[in-house]
């Protein structure tokens, strides 16, 4: 079989599945170690639960925002939300890859949004500091509409990988100097 048969399809869903969990679990991450995503998640309604997938039958990952915490899910079936699509493994890969940025993808319609809009406006700002931190500098000034800012290196954000939950208490908006 060529480059479209069913192993070469159950492959690429296996790559997109592990890429995801690391997303999913890079968002907590990025909650533990930047201002900026805990004031974003903070802005959820309260309980909230976000899943992003990849149709049909695909591999996905869900987060659930319930009281001060932001917990990874997994890839469990839960009821969510707001629920973002992609369209296919195809279209998903380029953008869980690094070769294409989240926001290019939502302005090229790869993906479906079935929710509130302002919450999905967050989350791809959120995914957009998450990859700035597990994405090297050479891969995020090519997907990024501007240069990642960290205020933390990328081995403290693989180490803090391991967390499936982080407390988002803020009390004002982050600025860009105060964002760790």
């Amino acid at each position: 079989m060529a480059a479209t048969g069913w192993r070469v399809k159950r492959g690429r869903k296996m790559l997109a599945a592990v890429v995801l969990q690391l997303l999913g679990r890079g968002l907590v991450a990025a909650a533990r170690l930047d201002k900026r995503v805990r004031f974003e998640v903070a802005s959820w309604p309260d309980p909230y639960t976000v899943t992003l997938m990849i149709a049909p039958w695909g591999p996905g990952v869900s987060w659930r925002r319930k009281g001060d915490t932001l917990a990874c899910l997994g890839s469990t079936n839960v009821d969510c939300d707001l629920l973002v699509t992609f369209k296919s493994v195809d279209v998903a890969l380029p953008t869980l890859l690094g070769a294409k940025g989240v926001l290019d993808a939502l302005a090229e319609h790869r993906v479906m949004v079935k929710g509130d809009l302002t919450v999905a406006m967050v989350l791809v700002r959120c995914l957009n500091i998450v990859e700035g931190y597990l994405f090297p500098d050479i891969v995020t000034r090519r997907i990024l509409p501007r240069p990642a800012t960290r205020k933390r290196g990328h081995l403290v954000a693989y180490g803090a990988l391991i967390h499936t939950e982080a407390l988002i208490q803020v009390k004002a908006r982050p600025t860009e100097e105060t964002a760790a």
